[in-house]
C-alpha cells in the first residue's frame, strides 16, 4: 500500500511539472499589449504613477490632449500655462500646452518618460477610461442632478432630444437642433443672456457633477466618508481648476444630448456636437477671465460645494463646428464690466 501510495505522489508530481511547462508555453505564446512589447522596463516601472496623474490630468487640466504634443519636451522658456498670453497665437498655445503638461506630471518621470510613445499612449487610454467610468457613475445620479426623471439617463439610447425639459435647457425645439456653444443651461435659471454677461452663472449643475465625480455619487445626498478612496483624496485635490469646470461643462451638455457614447473624435455621432471645441473655448474663457470678481465669485461658490461644507455665497442665483468666435469676445467683453453694484 505504501509502495502505491509513493508511486501516485511520484505520478502527481510528474503532472504537476508537465502542467507547468505546458504554462510557461501558454505564456509565452499569449499576445502581449502593443505598449508593453515595445515598452523597456524603466518606462513600465512607471505605469502607476502615470496613471494616477494621467487621471486627474484628464479632469482637472486637459480632456482632449493633442497626442502629437504629449511626446514633445518643454521649451526652457515656456509660456506660463495660467496667462491669457498662452492664448495670443499657435505657437504659445503649443508652449503653454507643454508647460501646464510637464507642471503637472512630477519632475521624476520628466525625462525618463516623458515624450515617449508609451507615455502618450497611457496617458490617452488612462484619460479615455477615466472620463468612461465617471460617465457610467453619473448616468444613475443624472435625474438628481437635473431635477429629471432618471430613466431619461439610465438608459443611454433614450429619446433625449424629444424631452421638452430637455430642449428648453438647450435652446432647442423641433426635429432638426442646432446646438449653441453658450446654451441656456450655462445661465442662471436658464434664463439666457444675450450679452453672455452671466455666463456660467449656473454653477450649481458643475459643481454637482464635480462633487459627484471627486466624492462618489452618494456624497451628493451626504457628507463623504473620511476612508473613502475617493479621486479628491488619491489627487489630493482641494480646489478646482479652469480645466476642471470645463470638464463639468462639457459632462453636463453631453449626459443631456442625444449622443450615448462620448466621442473619442471630440464631435458627437448624433448632436454633431463639438465637445472638443466646447471645452477648448471653456477652458480659455475661464483662464482669460479667472481674476475678474465674477468668476472668482463662480470658483469660491463651487468649491465650497465641492470641498466644503460652508454656506454658499447667494451672489449668483443658482438653479457642431461653427465659428464662435463673436460669441467668445461678446463674453469676454462681458466679463470684463464693473460687477461692483451685483
Amino acid at each position: 500500500a505504501l509502495k502505491a501510495l509513493q508511486l501516485e505522489v511520484q505520478q502527481l508530481r510528474a503532472d504537476n511539472r508537465a502542467l507547468k511547462e505546458k504554462n510557461k508555453v501558454l505564456v509565452s505564446e499569449k499576445p502581449k499589449r502593443k505598449r508593453r512589447v515595445e515598452a523597456p522596463d524603466a518606462l513600465v516601472a512607471h505605469e502607476q504613477t502615470i496613471s494616477l496623474y494621467a487621471r486627474k490630468y484628464g479632469m482637472t487640466v486637459e480632456m482632449f490632449p493633442d497626442s502629437e504634443l504629449l511626446i514633445k519636451k518643454r521649451p526652457d522658456s515656456p509660456t506660463p500655462f495660467n496667462s491669457a498670453d498662452r492664448y495670443k497665437t499657435s505657437a504659445t498655445q503649443e508652449s503653454a500646452f507643454l508647460d501646464e503638461l510637464y507642471t503637472h506630471f512630477p519632475e521624476r518621470i520628466h525625462e525618463t518618460v516623458m515624450g515617449s510613445e508609451y507615455f502618450k499612449d497611457l496617458v490617452n487610454k488612462c484619460i479615455a477610461d477615466a472620463r468612461s467610468n465617471e460617465i457610467k457613475k453619473l448616468r444613475g445620479v443624472a435625474g438628481d442632478i437635473f431635477k429629471l426623471p432618471g430613466k431619461y439617463f439610465a438608459n443611454a439610447s433614450y429619446d433625449r432630444a424629444a424631452i421638452v425639459d430637455i430642449q428648453k435647457m438647450f435652446g432647442v425645439s423641433g426635429k432638426t437642433q442646432t446646438y449653441k456653444i453658450f446654451p441656456p443651461l450655462l445661465f442662471p435659471s436658464l434664463q439666457e443672456d444675450t450679452t453672455l454677461k452671466t455666463v456660467f452663472g449656473n454653477w450649481t449643475l458643475f459643481a454637482k457633477i464635480l462633487r459627484a465625480s471627486l466624492y462618489g455619487v452618494t456624497s451628493l445626498h451626504q457628507e463623504p466618508c473620511g476612508g473613502s478612496k475617493t479621486n479628491a483624496r488619491k489627487w489630493s485635490l482641494q480646489q478646482v481648476t479652469p480645466g476642471s469646470i470645463a470638464w463639468a461643462a462639457v459632462i453636463v451638455i453631453f449626459l443631456l444630448s442625444p449622443d450615448t457614447e462620448f466621442p473619442g473624435s471630440g464631435v458627437g455621432k448624433s448632436s454633431t456636437i463639438n465637445y472638443k471645441d466646447l471645452f477648448f473655448q471653456y477652458k480659455k474663457l475661464l483662464i482669460t477671465k479667472w481674476e475678474t470678481k465674477r468668476i472668482k465669485t463662480i470658483v469660491t461658490n463651487i468649491n465650497r460645494y465641492v470641498f466644503g461644507a460652508a454656506k454658499l455665497s447667494t451672489s449668483m442665483d443658482p438653479a457642431g463646428a461653427e465659428d464662435f468666435s463673436e460669441e467668445i469676445n461678446r463674453a469676454m467683453l462681458a466679463l470684463d464690466m464693473d460687477t461692483d453694484s451685483e
